[in-house]
């Protein structure tokens, strides 16, 4: 019996996700459909026709000939029932039937004595509803009229799919043309941060060619010729890494860890650099913070957060949190930097796009840090957080389910 349950809810969550997939209830009337209400009710000489989709809990029409209700609860629904059926459901006289006897649209208006309803059904075999068509009076459906009632039924399935196609299209479309736009930007982007360190590079080395030129000179230039080179070997870093996190190639080993250890030893690594500066950075943790994580990947992760305030702060300070909140293991990153507009909160996390500050101010960088962090942690089923605003800095965080004990 428990088997027999789960299956049927199991099957009734398949059928919910197919009707809410199509996206038409509470939508406003349209022609179509109004227009296979109206022929049905020709068809099959009765004065109330509907378009009935069933719900968890009502059943709402998208199409009314005859009546004026929007619909009705589902336990008070004949296409309930109906829209199970292999056939055309036909109940000759309403009060003489102990299922429908009571409900409150046969016992009080439109006071309904005959029903007919096909089955609306996907082409996966999932019930929405029912073309329906109903009297006042007893009656019966000739086998004409219910061969053409069962037509009509699929023909409001195949505009409810052709709906799905058209949005679907319409969708694929969109995704197509913000690929071009990010191509367009990816190659752009890595034609000037690739191309700039390596003429560079070029210059540098052609002058170190002289053999005149004076050894302090030469020091310099080697200096910057290593810079350079830091750079590229960080830009090459982030696109690989970019590609090994991708939403496709994802592929995490999730041990147990305390994330307050992670994040005082990556604040420790990125120490030098954050003095370089001219900035401070601290570790702030209370407690251990224990999550199933990957370590190298949400060290590499905390690791670009770090980057990324130190890039974005010119004064003040870095704070590297970790802790333990409402069951979510968190890393927030708070700086003291130039900030992130709410406009440009969610572009950031998409790859190869930055915020219209950090393209004014001509900061390095190809536009993957976020992204990168993002991808990881929705590897470890989790979430990356921006508050922030233009001119009081950011906190950048990631939330991953906690393990162990922890508090409220």
């Amino acid at each position: 019996m428990a088997a027999t349950r789960i299956a049927g809810e199991m099957l009734e969550q398949e059928r919910l996700a197919a009707l809410h997939g199509y996206q038409i209830l509470d939508t406003p009337a349209e022609g179509d459909f109004d227009d296979i209400a109206k022929l049905a009710a020709q068809l099959c000489d009765k004065p109330i026709a509907m378009i009935s989709l069933v719900d968890q809990h009502r059943q709402w029409f998208k199409a009314r000939i005859g009546t004026d209700l929007c619909g009705t609860a589902r336990d008070d629904s004949i296409c309930a029932q109906a829209m199970f059926g292999d056939d055309v459901t036909q109940v000759p006289d309403a009060r003489l039937d102990p299922r429908f006897a009571g409900i409150p649209t046969v016992a009080g208006p439109p006071y309904i004595r005959f029903y007919a309803g096909a089955p609306l059904v996907t082409p996966y075999g999932r019930p929405l509803g029912t073309l329906c068509v109903a009297d006042g009076e007893p009656g019966l459906l000739t086998p004409a009229q219910r061969d053409g009632l069962r037509a009509l039924a699929r023909h409001v399935v195949n505009q409810l799919e052709l709906r799905k196609y058209a949005r679907d299209m319409r969708s694929l479309n969109d995704r197509l043309r913000d690929a071009e736009q990010i191509k367009d930007e990816f190659i752009a982007r890595v034609n000037h941060e690739l191309r700039t360190p390596i003429t560079s590079i070029h210059g540098y080395l052609e002058v170190l060619g002289d053999p005149e030129l004076p050894s302090a000179t030469r020091d310099g230039f080697l200096q910057r010729v290593q810079r350079n080179s830091d750079r590229l070997l960080a830009l090459v870093d982030d696109m690989l890494l970019a590609a090994q996190v991708s939403a496709g190639s994802r592929d995490f080993e999730r041990t147990p860890a305390d994330l307050a250890v992670l994040a005082r030893s990556v604040v420790a690594a990125n120490l030098p650099l954050a003095e370089a500066k001219g900035l401070t950075i601290d570790a702030e943790t209370t407690g251990p913070v224990f999550a199933d994580v990957d370590l190298r990947r949400m060290g590499q992760a905390l690791e670009r957060l770090i980057l990324n305030a130190v890039k974005f702060t010119e004064t003040g300070s870095i704070t590297v949190i970790a802790a333990t909140r409402n069951g979510r293991a968190t890393l927030l990153v708070r700086d003291t930097g130039i900030g992130i507009s709410g406009a440009d909160q969610q572009r950031v996390l998409a790859p190869f796009r930055r915020g219209a500050d950090a393209e004014r101010a001509e900061v390095q960088g190809l536009g993957l840090g976020l992204s990168i962090v993002k991808a990881i942690a929705e590897g470890h089923d989790g979430t990356v957080t921006i508050d922030s605003g233009l001119g009081r800095g950011s906190t950048v965080g990631i939330e991953v389910p906690a393990t162990g004990p922890y508090p409220n």
